[in-house]
């Protein structure tokens, strides 16, 4: 089976859930509650600052979304900023208030999505039917979405490989053109003789990022100097895309051995989880043979999930089926987790984390002909349920 979203912005709607924002009546930072359509965050971030006329250093967000969409997404500028002046197409700001603290990536509970869908075979009140089957028996395995890896060119991962791997040269170079799916033939002409003179006069306009990238590689400066171009929330996305990438691998190896996400085995971590199915990092606890019984038990009602790594320089041996799987993507990557150490690009190097197995929608409803609502915690993808509702593989 297949199905379509996305066919309008106003197909895909999404709100963030924030923590909760201590409002204050002089507070160093501006937040801007922003409704967007058709609008990439990183992109739209980098003319918001141009339109402000500042660093767009300056300018957090909570979480990146894809463009075509309807988004309610909250931005932090360091200092004051009149909301009431900002004119920006398919841009509305609905609230302005100040804080003390920062918005940084991540400080969201999660998203409310109303997805419209169509081209399916499975009626939409059939698959309400199927979410609440799957939520009540196992639940949903929580891998990441496709759009992680690039909305256009799925690479995203491949140049955070090359920065882990093979340095910021080849990570440049995958960037600007991989073989494997890019057919422009500004691209492919550039990854005949790598001249970014040439390239510059080829690339769009609107490829601002490329653009920019090649123009100081022109200009003289090295690879490692050019890479800096592009935005730090870029260029760290690259390295939490390949994370991303081996945590999908992780989930797909395990997924061969249970049909339940939820599922616990011996040498697997686990978290308690809030409402949404959002971890805490600070109680992280051991399975072993001791206390599996209960964590079963725990896991059933929906108190705790069991955790896979987004791998980094921290991450811990495990045991049991869950080290075997890990040990078996890093043998197929050729990897070890000291990679993740980027001496060229300390800024870029990761600790690495933890990510639930498993979550479940809340809050669902339909409304019996095309439109499916409900929510999801932070970082948890609304394709990744769409997939395992409506495809059959």
């Amino acid at each position: 089976m297949s199905y379509t979203i996305k066919v309008n912005p106003q197909d895909f709607i999404v709100e963030e859930i924030p923590n909760d924002l201590k409002r204050v009546e002089n507070g160093k930072y501006t937040i801007l509650k922003v409704v967007l359509t058709n609008w990439e965050t990183n992109h739209f971030v980098t003319h918001l600052a141009r339109y402000l006329g500042m660093s767009r250093k300056r300018i957090t967000f909570a979480g990146t979304k894809d463009k075509r969409a309807i988004t309610t997404q909250y931005f932090c500028i360091n200092g004051s900023v009149n909301a009431d002046q900002i004119r920006i197409k398919d841009c509305e700001v609905e609230e302005s208030f100040y804080v003390d603290k920062p918005l940084n990536l991540g400080d969201l509970k999660g998203n409310r999505f109303e997805i419209r869908v169509s081209d399916s075979e499975m009626t939409v009140e059939n698959a309400a039917k199927r979410i609440d089957e799957i939520s009540r028996n196992k639940g949903f395995w929580n891998f990441f979405g496709i759009q992680r890896f690039g909305t256009i060119r799925y690479n995203t991962h491949k140049v955070g490989r090359e920065i882990v791997k093979n340095g910021i040269e080849n990570a440049v170079k995958e960037y600007l053109f991989d073989p494997e799916i890019d057919n422009e033939d500004f691209r492919v002409k550039l990854g005949e003789n790598w001249d970014y003179a040439s390239g510059l006069k080829n690339y769009p306009e609107h490829l601002q990022f490329e653009r920019a990238l090649m123009s100081e590689l022109v200009s003289g400066k090295s690879y490692d100097q050019s890479f800096d171009s592009l935005p730090k929330s870029l260029r760290i996305m690259f390295i939490h895309a390949y994370q991303s990438y081996l945590f999908n691998k992780i989930l797909n190896y395990r997924k061969e051995l249970t049909e339940n996400p939820f599922e616990i085995f011996s040498g697997d971590f686990i978290s308690p989880v809030d409402e949404f199915y959002n971890i805490d990092e600070d109680k992280i606890i051991l399975v072993n043979e001791f206390n599996i019984e209960r964590m079963q038990d725990l896991a059933k009602a929906g108190k705790i999930a069991p955790l896979a790594p987004l791998i980094g320089t921290e991450t811990k041996n495990q045991d049991g089926i869950p080290g075997d799987i890990i040990r078996r993507v890093m043998i197929e990557d050729d990897l070890k987790f000291s990679d993740f150490k980027i001496e060229e690009k300390n800024e870029l190097s990761s600790k690495g984390n933890y990510r639930s197995i498993g979550f479940r929608p809340i809050n669902f409803s339909t409304n019996g002909t095309d439109l499916l609502k409900f929510s999801l915690g932070r970082g948890i993808y609304a394709t990744s349920l769409l997939d395992q509702v409506f495809k059959s593989d």
